[in-house]
């Protein structure tokens, strides 16, 4: 989950690592598998999935999931969450990386048979090993690209590796994930921010590290075989859309399947009746009232809507939600806004979301930061704040170190009963972001909106900046959502209420639901309201494990400002951190209950 993603972009592996390689000596990384992190020793002259099966635990996790095809996602590199192949090179993992492990599943397309490379060890050949990234989604005129396609909608990117002498056409082969109807048009790579193409028959050599898309340069005497991979601009854009809308509906009722399958599955699904399935459900009404319980709060029990209803109410009130987010001077704003967010790394990996909030002082969740010391209030690790990380090339990013002392931190109920989960940390630097007065001004004080469009900032999937516009769920209609993304995953009920139960779901006053995009990287995005007013801090959501282990959200919240504040003033009385007193006092018109002594207080030496 962490990706990382250094000072704008990483110029390769250090010297000690490429001797080591050269050496063919052992060095240490981890996978992750199901947010387990678990050590491996490597031996440089040797390739991933070698390493990975002198692990018992990833031996388990292999024949667990032999009917599927394994995805392997690196954390460090250019770009980030590239998947690599099984066999790729050792000596190319950076020590102490991580690696992420998911499973997708196996069509049978793809060849997985160990490919030799001619070399007895790679480790022997490191310096001229070469990689670059390519978009599991093709550019111009491709419509489809790789031979598994639940990797394309795995990943965005796939990284490649290949020997300084060979061609793109054998590297690309070699690697076997895309499908052969790129070696017989006329395709090549197009870089992103050059827009230079490079042909299949050039060498990778001048490949290195660079971002790549698949497009192709000719279609003229295009053969039958094609039309349903090649397509012309028009008709790309239609179908695309088309995609777009199928793939909004939950993969497990509607899943995206091979030329073969989908003719039968299409006619299987008109015959799909939803009700049909609910009653096979064991004890379904008595489950569903313990879910329903448990998500308590200003929810109103009620029988459960059709699902027609609810769907019809759900896309009225978005409808009318996200109407003023349409207006172009709320969406300057907002961009404008966006700049107080950032990215938090730990020690360069992409671990949450943050705001400038005041002055120096950002804000994030307490849950990113993780475990600390708690007497003295230090973190154990580096933290950075990245600004402006809105492109994968980063030109324009900002790294502004985070000092080590935590300003002020809650996790879990206060004593009024109301949840928090947030941390505030100082900067060390504020000279790079001196034109963000911070989002504090943009914050009124008072209770959210209980209904309306909202708009989230923030760093989803540990990626680039993105926004999402979405709406808030009333309470009384918080059930309404539990009924439809259940009657929609009826598949994964159990899971739901197994989830539910194992980890307690409650709702709590202080809370805005919504339903929202943003998983995991989001945590500590600001949520603004329809007049880009700071109303809350996207913190989560209640998940469970969809299909292929997927991670799935019934529904996000975020919690409201006023709370936050109003710790963050208490622990800097308690602290003596008079000048965050003194800082906050200049906010008269946002009723923070400061007193005139509290911040003239002296701080500890």
């Amino acid at each position: 989950m962490n990706n990382v993603f250094k000072e704008k972009v990483q110029e390769g592996p250090s010297k000690s690592h490429m001797q080591q390689c050269e050496e063919g000596q052992s060095h240490t990384f981890h996978f992750c598998y199901k947010f387990k992190k678990h050590a491996v020793t490597c031996d440089t002259s040797k390739t991933a999935l070698d390493a990975l099966n002198t692990n018992k635990i990833f031996k388990k996790i292999k024949k667990d999931n032999m009917d599927k095809e394994i995805v392997i996602q690196r954390f460090k590199g250019e770009v980030p969450r590239a998947a690599v192949k099984a066999d790729f090179p050792c000596c190319l993992i950076e020590k102490d990386e991580t690696l992420d492990i998911t499973f997708i599943k196996n069509t049978g397309i793809v060849d997985t048979k160990k490919r030799t490379t001619g070399r007895l060890s790679f480790s022997n050949e490191s310096e001229n090993l070469v990689i670059f990234y390519i978009k599991t989604k093709g550019g111009e005129k491709v419509k489809r690209l790789m031979k598994n396609n639940e990797l394309r909608k795995k990943v965005e990117d796939v990284c490649v590796y290949a020997f300084k002498e060979d061609k793109l056409k054998a590297a690309l082969q070699r690697d076997g994930r895309f499908i052969n109807v790129i070696f017989k048009k006329q395709c090549a790579l197009r870089e992103f921010g050059s827009e230079i193409n490079y042909g299949m028959s050039n060498t990778v050599e001048h490949l290195d590290r660079k971002h790549f898309e698949i497009i192709v340069i000719s279609d003229k005497n295009q053969p039958d075989s094609l039309e349903d991979v090649l397509s012309d601009v028009n008709t790309e854009i239609n179908e695309a859309s088309s995609a777009d809308l199928k793939e909004n509906f939950d993969d497990n009722q509607h899943p995206v399947n091979t030329e073969e399958e989908e003719t039968p599955m299409r006619n299987t699904m008109k015959s799909t009746n939803t009700s049909a399935k609910c009653s096979k459900i064991i004890d379904s009404k008595e489950i569903l009232g313990i879910l329903h319980s448990l998500l308590k709060g200003s929810m109103e029990t009620s029988k459960l809507k059709k699902k027609s209803e609810v769907q019809t109410f759900f896309r009225a009130e978005y409808d009318k939600s996200v109407q003023s987010f349409l207006k172009v001077k709320k969406v300057k704003e907002l961009m404008k806004l966006s700049e107080h967010v950032c990215q938090i790394r730990v020690e360069g990996s992409a671990r949450g979301t943050g705001f400038l909030l005041f002055d120096r002082f950002i804000l994030t969740n307490a849950h990113v930061i993780g475990e600390f010391e708690p007497f003295s209030r230090k973190l154990s690790k580096t933290f950075t704040a990245v600004f402006g990380y809105e492109d994968l090339e980063a030109n324009e990013t900002k790294c502004v170190p985070i000092k080590e002392q935590v300003a002020a931190y809650y996790y879990g109920k206060d004593n009024m009963g109301r949840y928090l989960d947030f941390a505030l940390l100082e900067l060390k630097a504020v000279d790079e972001i001196s034109n963000c007065p911070g989002l504090l001004s943009r914050y009124v004080h008072g209770p959210p909106p209980s209904r309306g469009g909202i708009c989230i900032v923030g760093h989803p999937g540990e990626g680039v900046k993105k926004m999402d516009h979405c709406f808030i769920i009333k309470g009384e209609n918080l059930q309404e959502a539990v009924d439809k993304h259940i009657s929609e995953n009826v598949n994964f009920f159990h899971v739901i209420i197994k989830q539910s139960l194992a980890e307690k779901w409650e709702s709590h006053d202080n809370q805005i639901h919504y339903d929202s995009a943003f998983f995991h990287g989001s945590s500590g995005s600001p949520v603004f309201d329809e007049d880009c007013y700071l109303i809350g801090m996207h913190t989560g959501g209640f998940v469970y494990p969809g299909e292929k282990d997927q991670i799935r959200s019934v529904v996000e919240y975020a919690y409201s400002m006023q709370p936050i504040l109003e710790s963050i003033i208490t622990q800097a009385k308690e602290s003596g951190r008079s000048d965050i007193l003194k800082l906050l006092s200049e906010y008269k018109s946002l009723n923070l209950n400061l007193e005139d002594n509290d911040a003239n207080m002296e701080m500890d030496p």
